[in-house]
């Protein structure tokens, strides 16, 4: 039963995961395998996870704020163009994927709490990882990836986050951090601007 069932899990990971990615998000998948490449960095499972599940935050965690737990989202969108913006100009041709942020408001004196997730394609050749290592950047010492369970590089502490990371988020300045682990998964945290009576009249309507 046990060879039955490593049997199935591997065919879950390489068939039925690999089909629910690319019904989830087509163009995206189709994107990230331009290279003619039939896998993705890490495994399937992760990336479909990462599709649809927000981390949230525990205390003491990643992010070492308040506790907001992980949750499944019926829908995100995630943008190429968006991406870009989390890029710094260096490393601007690399292939980034990021999500819009899972709002979690009212959260205390962190105020307006935002999670973003994304993931790079061709992360093992992008600029980005070979700019975290020329920079010795350094993993962090317990936490590992919510979707895959690969070491993380900060890249706050690398000092990689361009401010229009900020402004594509609708976030402060100095409000946001996101790691990147190994395989190119991507999970941030933002503290959200409120929004000007302008743009709470233009909602309404």
């Amino acid at each position: 039963m046990s060879c039955v069932c490593k049997w199935f899990d591997e065919i879950a990971k390489r068939v039925l995961w690999k089909e629910f990615c690319r019904t989830r998000a087509p163009k995206m998948m189709l994107d990230l395998q331009s290279s003619g490449s039939h896998s993705v960095d890490g495994n399937w499972k992760a990336l479909g996870k990462l599709l649809i599940y927000c981390s949230g935050c525990s205390k003491g965690g990643l992010f070492n704020t308040i506790h907001i737990p992980g949750h499944f989202v019926y829908r995100t969108r995630f943008s190429r163009t968006s991406g870009k913006s989390f890029l710094i100009p260096q490393c601007r041709t690399d292939v980034l994927y990021v999500s819009d942020p899972c709002e979690h408001l009212d959260q205390g004196e962190e105020g307006d709490v935002g999670f973003f997730r994304g993931v790079f394609g061709s992360f093992s050749v992008s600029r980005v990882r070979k700019m975290l290592i020329d920079r010795q950047a350094k993993f962090h010492p317990t936490e590992v990836c919510p979707y895959c369970k690969a070491k993380l590089w900060s890249m706050l502490q690398a000092n990689m986050i361009p401010r229009n990371a900020a402004w594509r988020l609708g976030a402060y300045d100095d409000c946001i951090e996101y790691y990147v682990c190994l395989n190119g998964h991507m999970l941030g945290i933002c503290t959200l601007l409120p929004l000007s009576d302008s743009e709470e009249a233009s909602e309404l309507e």
